[in-house]
């Protein structure tokens, strides 16, 4: 491939004089790609103009305009791709959007999605990551048959919260609950194993049962 500062520098031309052809992109050296089978030494290298949103390739059939002047050589449009299944659309301010096989891949230093009424994605498999990330929602509805999550630290408020589950399992290392009003549960049986110590203090404390009452240990200490 050519060096660009070696390249001749294009003649002055007193009349402009636009001439247009079709070319094969041979190589890149910076913002200048280099054409074959032009036929005209003002046609051999050329810009993408802002017009062409493709970025040629290697390889890749375009179309070429010259307008006459030292540095008016354009790539006007990419005619076909080396790699049909395979290209890049550049947008001002560094924006990019790759296909490749199907895939689609955008680059942006932002991106902002807005709908008036709604927006919907579906597939089959959906990744989100980042290192921040926040949900603002009025009314929110999830359903999954299964969820796995990993935290390693949470916080959470909310003024009413209503839970309905077939099944929980919970296992916890340490655990501690600070309720300022009333704490109520209300279940067909309750089954608690403490391995070492159970301690219960309160004021006053009521125990009332219908059938039988029982109380076995070792050692019972009554007021």
């Amino acid at each position: 491939m050519q060096n660009l500062n070696r390249l001749p520098a294009f003649p002055h031309r007193d009349e402009a004089e636009t001439r247009m052809t079709y070319a094969t992109v041979a190589g890149r050296v910076g913002a200048w790609f280099f054409l074959d089978g032009v036929g005209d030494p003002a046609l051999e290298r050329a810009q993408r103009a802002t017009s062409c949103l493709i970025e040629p390739e290697r390889g890749d059939t375009v179309l070429a305009i010259h307008d006459g002047t030292a540095a008016g050589s354009y790539i006007l449009a990419v005619l076909a791709r080396a790699e049909p299944g395979k290209a890049e659309l550049l947008l001002p301010g560094g924006v990019a959007m790759q296909a490749d096989a199907g895939a689609l891949t955008v680059r942006a230093r932002q991106v902002n999605l807005e709908a008036s009424e709604s927006a919907a994605m579906q597939a089959p498999s959906v990744v989100l990551s980042g290192i921040s990330g926040t949900l603002r929602f009025q009314r929110l509805e999830a359903a999954a048959q299964k969820m796995r999550a990993h935290f390693g630290a949470v916080q959470g408020m909310a003024q009413s919260m209503t839970a309905t589950v077939g099944r929980l399992v919970q296992r916890v290392g340490n655990s501690l609950r600070w309720i300022d009003g009333l704490d109520e549960t209300r279940a067909g049986r309750v089954r608690m194993q403490v391995e070492d110590r159970f301690d219960l203090e309160s004021r006053h404390v009521s125990m009332r049962a219908v059938g039988q009452v029982k109380i076995d240990g070792e050692k019972i200490d009554l007021g």
